[in-house]
Order: structure tokens, then sequence, then C-alpha cells
């Protein structure tokens, strides 16, 4: 990628998930390269968020947000088109954006963001739809200026342990954890009803786990509202992901599965074999926690210098 490229600043790239965009070099106002030209401030002090409503107070371009505070991001902040159109800044076109396979259009613009009297050179994003719904916008726990995030959940039931993940950060899908499992990867979606893989995530592990289908295909909620087809997968020897038994698994069974192949279903055919028909997607093998899991975890902590989760939750057992 060329272009300018200034301490502090973080662009995005093409995404197979959620909030994809690219930043192309274009100028910015003098005081804003003054800010974005300083040394990149170090993490500090901690956030304390409730989980049922994690929203803190930003300005962006003189205009006060509020923002949902997810792990689900990538390195842009993600508004409502409302809010968007509240900021003058200069957008630009990004690249366009694959929801499974319904593809939306972006812009972005290069922005300072000021939260809680600290100022943090940051990237927006509109898609075009609505991302959030009680607030105008969301941000990542990566692009804020805290040592840690912590949400806490008092109508959790009581941890059973705790569970440390180390993540790793891609422009193409944000923050994620590795698994047992293959080359599975996995996400956390506090605002997600339920956990929902992609199609070469159910093929590795119905591979591994001894995978079936369970059950009619339906269609599951996913980013801005978009919905994709999706169908159970029950498992003979189900495992563990992020210390929680995920059996069954929703897959969604057009979405991303590169050469992976679903297990096959001969009595339900018009469900696996329609992806035939379906341009060729790379392999994306991400399970995305979802709040049917992630209810059960009184505490989420994100550590920023080690970049690192801790779970405090009601695990399963092994």
């Amino acid at each position: 990628m060329s272009g300018i490229k200034l301490p502090g600043w973080r662009c995005a790239e093409p995404s197979p998930g959620h909030g994809a965009a690219y930043s192309r070099a274009f100028a910015l106002p003098f005081a804003l390269l003054l800010i974005a030209a300083r040394a990149p401030q170090p993490p500090l002090g901690d956030l304390v968020l409730d989980a049922a409503d994690p929203v803190v107070a930003v300005e962006i371009a003189g205009v006060p947000l509020r923002l949902r505070v997810d792990l689900d991001r990538q390195n842009n902040i993600e508004l409502n088109p409302a809010a968007a159109a509240r900021l003058t800044v200069k957008w630009e076109d990004g690249y366009a954006l694959d929801v499974g396979r319904v593809q939306l259009s972006s812009r972005i613009a290069l922005v300072a963001m000021t939260i809680a009297g600290r100022v943090v050179p940051s990237q927006v994003a509109d898609h075009g739809r609505d991302c959030c719904a009680g607030v105008d916008g969301v941000i990542g726990p990566d692009l804020l200026p805290y040592a840690s995030v912590h949400w806490q959940r008092r109508q959790a039931p009581v941890p059973t342990a705790s569970l440390n993940l180390l993540l790793t950060v891609s422009p193409t899908t944000g923050l994620s954890a590795p698994t047992d499992a293959g080359d599975v990867r996995l996400r956390f979606a506090l605002d997600q009803d339920e956990t929902v893989g992609t199609a070469a995530a159910g093929a590795t592990l119905a591979r591994a786990w001894g995978g079936r289908w369970n059950g009619p295909s339906r269609h599951v909620v996913l980013a801005f509202g978009i919905s994709r087809p999706a169908r159970a997968i029950a498992f003979a020897r189900p495992g563990l992901l992020a210390g929680f038994r995920i059996d069954p698994l929703l897959v969604r069974i057009s979405d991303f599965p590169g050469d992976e192949k679903l297990p096959a279903d001969p009595s339900r055919a018009d469900d696996v074999v329609v992806s035939r028909h379906l341009q060729r997607q790379h392999a994306w093998p991400a399970v995305i926690i979802g709040a049917d899991r992630l209810s059960r975890c009184a505490d989420i902590i994100y550590y920023a210098v080690t970049r690192s989760l801790t779970l405090h939750c009601a695990f399963d057992t092994p």
C-alpha cells in the first residue's frame, strides 16, 4: 500500500467479514497533520463497561458521538450513515465490503477522535447502512487509548474458570484467537445473538469432530442487518472453542468456503449444492462467538499491551 503512513494512523484493507475499507493518501488539514505526526501515546488507564450497554462518549471533528465498544471490529470506527453525515470531513471511496455474498460500497475519512481528554488519530467508515442500533457507531478496543477494556455482566452466572487468549490483529479480519481445530480462528461479538461459523470453519470442524447436518436451513442476521442462509451442523465428538461446547454450530452454508467441502446430505441436496452456482470465494475459517455464549461471562478483559483477552465465564466441561 502506498501513500502517507504516519505514526498512530491505522488503515484497513478489504475484508471477508466486517468493516472493510482502504485508505489512499490525501491532503490532511495542517492541525490534523500535527496531531498525527506526534509519537503515539502509550495506552493508559482502564475502561470499565457494562456488557449490556458498552458505550463510550467521544468527539470526532467537533461532533459528539456515542460509540458501542465491541471485539468484532477492524481498523476503523464504523458509523451509521446519519452520524457520518454530521461530520465535516474529507470523505473518499473505500473498497467494497463483502458480508457473505452481499457487497456494500464504502467511504472512509481520516479524523482525530477525542476521548476522555485524549486525542487519537483514527479512521471512520460509512457503508451506507446502519451498523448498530441506539448508538452512532461502533469501535474496537484496540482503537481506544486505554491499557485495558473491561466488559462486566452482573447478570452472568458465577464463573467456573478463567481463560487467557493471545489475539492477533489483521487488517482484513480484525482481532481473532487461534484454536486447536486446525486453522479455525475465533472472533467475539457481544452484539451478535448467535454463535456462527463460516462455511470453511464448518467444513474443518465437521472433519475434526464428526459433523453432520442437523435440521433445516434458515437465515441468520449478520453485520448491517444482512441476512444469510445458514444451517446447523451437529458433531459426534464435539470439542470446546474458547471454553464453550459448540454443538450444534450454525454454519453460513455459502460464505467463504474456499475449496472446503461441507458434509454431504443427499436428502437435502438443495442446501449445499447451491454453492456450485456461486462465484468462488477464498476460504475464511472463522467462528464468531456470540452472546449465546458470551452472556455467560461475568468479565471479559482486553489488554492492549499484550493484545490478549481474559474471559471469566461459566465454561463447559470437556
